[in-house]
């Protein structure tokens, strides 16, 4: 993706709000996929109100507090992607109140996504109009090719790498579990050094198929232990498909560009929900000429909840004048932890009322059998 972006010439934080956001989201856009079709429950909701949830906290937590750097944010790219974010939020909670979704609202939302990406492509024009272009506005003009602090490894490198001399049992065990997956990435994936495209095709592949898998794995995993599909897409799942955002937003923070990395946060978040949602669902309603089904009510409470969690995150960004650090970070962390118990609750809540009516039901139904 960087070479991509790179080759394009685009500006830093336009590449984390679309190219980057696009490929990390990939593992949400697969759980959906998997939800909708497959195991037909929520948890490709789940997944993506989750995600989108620690997207935003869970990267602001772990680049405020872990990488050591304190980045000074651009204004515009993070107001900018609010806004939209929000616009996200909005369209999904009024898609989910009826918990029916059309293919026309399908559509909607999917719309709402090329407009966005159209904003985003004359969003330098619009900045010239309004200021003078600095910092991380600047195109992106380093090679990833050449970058010397974190070289690539060759085929070579990959296959033959083992632990050290003298190397804890710990870090002796953790390579002899991994070290089937390098190999089997090294022989399938070839090298982002000739043709790049290729390179990210067959990435998304391995990420569809492990996502399948987590999802279908989870599914089963919830249904023996009583866990609903919402609760497992809000709390595992949607961690689990964060780790792409939260692994390069880690490294582009360290590197200084701290916009690039809140914007693939917050871009992230409007691709999980218009394309990652409205794309499975406008393919299911067209299928089979019906609507979606949602079947967890609480979803729409907690759909709501997201807007309080992007509200108080840029309200922070506010206070501490577009600086992410510490206190960013420890606020971020405060607020998902809140957010995660509220939203667990509301599904017991609402799950157990689901499941009262459904024996009360059934009660009923044998008493007139009876009669």
């Amino acid at each position: 993706m960087e070479r991509l972006c790179y080759t394009l010439r685009l500006t830093y934080d336009v590449a984390g709000a679309t190219f980057l956001a696009a490929a990390t989201s990939a593992p949400e856009l697969f759980v959906a996929f998997v939800g909708t079709f497959i195991t037909e429950g929520d948890i490709g909701v789940g997944t993506i109100v989750g995600s989108s949830v620690f997207n935003v906290l869970g990267i602001a937590t772990v680049c405020g507090i872990f990488t050591g750097v304190t980045a000074k944010l651009d204004w515009w790219p993070i107001t900018r992607d609010t806004m939209w974010y929000l616009v996200s939020i909005t369209l999904l909670g009024l898609v989910l109140i009826d918990s029916k979704v059309s293919w026309w609202e399908a559509i909607i939302m999917l719309s709402c996504y090329f407009v966005y990406l159209t904003t985003l492509i004359f969003d330098r024009k619009l900045q010239k109009l309004c200021r003078s272009l600095e910092g991380e506005r600047e195109l992106m003009d380093e090679d990833p090719m050449q970058r010397e602090e974190d070289p690539l490894m060759t085929f070579r490198q990959h296959v033959c790498s083992k632990p050290e001399k003298g190397s804890p049992c710990i870090e002796v065990t953790w390579w002899v579990i991994k070290y089937p997956a390098i190999l089997i990435l090294a022989i399938t994936t070839p090298s982002v050094r000739s043709v790049f495209f290729l390179t990210m095709l067959v990435a998304v592949l391995w990420i569809s198929g492990i996502s399948y898998l987590v999802a279908w794995f989870l599914s089963v995993v919830g249904y023996n232990i009583g866990i609903p599909d919402s609760i497992m897409g809000l709390t595992i799942l949607a961690v689990g498909t964060s780790v792409p955002e939260v692994v390069s937003s880690y490294i582009v923070t360290r590197k200084g560009y701290g916009s690039m990395a809140m914007c693939n946060a917050i871009g992230s978040n409007t691709f999980d929900i218009f394309i990652c949602l409205g794309l499975p669902w406008l393919l299911k309603s067209i299928i089979q000429k019906n609507t979606v089904k949602i079947h967890s009510e609480g979803l729409t409470i907690t759909t709501a909840m997201l807007v309080a969690t992007i509200v108080l995150l840029y309200a922070c960004f506010l206070l501490t004048k577009f600086t992410l650090g510490r206190p960013v970070g420890w606020m971020s962390l405060i607020t998902y932890v809140l957010f995660l118990t509220c939203a667990i609750a509301i599904e017991i809540i609402n799950d157990n009322l689901n499941h009262c009516d459904i024996e009360d039901d059934a009660y009923t139904h044998l008493l007139h059998k009876n009669i």
